[in-house]
């Protein structure tokens, strides 16, 4: 929207959203760092000072300490903070545009780190998508456990725990729906249909395909009888079992296996012959994204110069400045919804719920980083913009370095660090205070 309104209007109409986009940026990226992550933790504590888990904790609880609670991460999600740090090079380049008197100086400064910002961008989606979707993976884990746990446990297990043969022989002979022995990958959706995927940002096509390939043992592309009895009970396991799941400690996998070389090579043929059958699909998938970015667009060419004129309206009515609303108003608008979701989930005070949030964190705060900044410098290189926004800049570059080198070399996060965490926002709010009403950084 800000980019559609800053290339369509006058040179102050793009100055104004350019400086409206770089104080979106500079409040969404704080406030998840800072306001969302703290509470992540502290919503989600548990005894971290034992090395079980916090279920086999329950009848041994300590006394409440800000050492003591906490939650913990896998090596992974450490591994993901890094992309925050990562994310500040282009903001560290564009600090040496203060140092540069001339004009011509400073364009080169914004042509680098918006080059640097786009190179980022690529090589991130091109690494999820095509190299090593992990983070996706992490999400299909995730949301199956939570399915499995919440909808399967209690009907297809034994009073002694075991998995009730009967009851899953019923649930299978209820989806396979022509009665010939077996469940193909239509049949398999009704089985799914309690997993809420749109809210993990994930496709049933995407989450059919891969419980496909663990309960398919033989590769025929169907689960028979057999099949859905043994992949059943490993969801049943691992649902009762997290702390022997180690998927989580590396780049996980939808399940850990334990196949021989022999077995991951038919894996892997079976999967290239599958990609290689839905490279249509794939094409299809390609021109539709391309039609509704395309009708997006336009829908944003006619609705972002009112959207805005109504923001800035609204902040003259209440008497607000326009950067908090920018920085506030606008950032808790946008991250309410994710935040409150993720926090429920974070309440389930298991390892895994707390390392998969963190990660869409990290990861949210790398793409918006890379998306805001680009967007702002590609606005302010085209229309050859004033440079205004050194403040929020910096600010970015102070917090989201500090919190990317508190989160990236620790999996154990006490209490106190969420104390620490909410102390930050309200550190950038007077830290922008100062860069522009005393220092005069901008």
């Amino acid at each position: 929207m800000i980019l559609v309104t800053g290339l369509s209007g006058s040179t102050d109409t793009a100055e104004s959203m350019a400086l409206t986009g770089v104080s979106i940026l500079a409040g969404s990226a704080v406030m998840n760092l800072t306001l969302i992550w703290g509470s992540y933790v502290v919503f989600g504590n548990y005894d971290i000072s034992y090395s079980s888990t916090p279920s086999a904790l329950e009848n041994n609880k300590k006394p409440f300490s800000l050492t003591d609670y906490g939650v913990t991460t896998d090596d992974a999600t450490s591994y993901t903070a890094r992309n925050t740090i990562l994310s500040m090079i282009p903001f560290l380049i564009l600090q040496i545009a203060k140092l540069i008197n001339s004009s011509s100086g400073i364009r080169v400064v914004i042509l680098i780190s918006l080059l640097v910002t786009l190179v980022f961008l690529f090589l991130y989606c091109f690494y999820q998508s095509c190299i090593q979707p992990w983070i996706q993976e992490r999400r299909l884990a995730y949301v199956t456990k939570k399915f499995v746990k919440k909808n399967l446990v209690t009907s297809l297990l034994t009073a002694t725990g075991k998995p009730d043969e009967s009851r899953i022989r019923e649930v299978f002979c209820e989806i396979d729906l022509n009665n010939n022995a077996s469940i193909s990958a239509a049949e398999l959706r009704a089985l799914l249909l309690g997993i809420k995927l749109e809210e993990a940002g994930l496709r049933n096509e995407d989450f059919v395909k891969n419980v496909l390939e663990d309960f398919d043992a033989s590769g025929n592309g169907r689960i028979d009888e057999t099949e859905f009895h043994r992949g059943i009970s490993k969801w049943l396991y691992d649902a009762n079992h997290p702390a022997d799941s180690n998927q989580y400690d590396e780049q996980p996998k939808i399940f850990a296996r334990t196949a021989k070389s022999e077995e991951q090579q038919r894996l892997l043929a079976k999967k290239a012959k599958q990609q290689s059958q839905t490279a249509e699909n794939h094409w299809f998938n390609y021109f539709k994204a391309a039609f509704l970015l395309i009708i997006g667009t336009a829908v944003l060419t006619l609705l972002a110069q009112p959207v805005i004129d109504a923001v800035d309206e609204f902040s003259s009515a209440v008497n607000i400045p326009s950067f908090t609303i920018s920085y506030v108003v606008i950032p808790v608008a946008m991250n309410y919804r994710e935040a409150m979701g993720a926090i429920k989930s974070a309440r389930l005070k298991t390892k895994q719920s707390i390392s998969l949030t963190f990660s869409e964190i990290y990861n949210g705060v790398f793409m918006n980083n890379m998306m805001g900044l680009g967007i702002f410098l590609f606005l302010v290189y085209i229309r050859n913009l004033s440079w205004d926004v050194s403040a929020e800049v910096l600010v970015i570059l102070i917090i989201c370095t500090l919190m990317g080198v508190l989160t990236c070399n620790s999996t154990k996060f006490p209490l106190w660090t969420a104390i620490i965490a909410y102390l930050m926002y309200p550190i950038s709010l007077g830290l922008f205070y100062v860069l522009t009403k005393v220092a005069r950084w901008s």
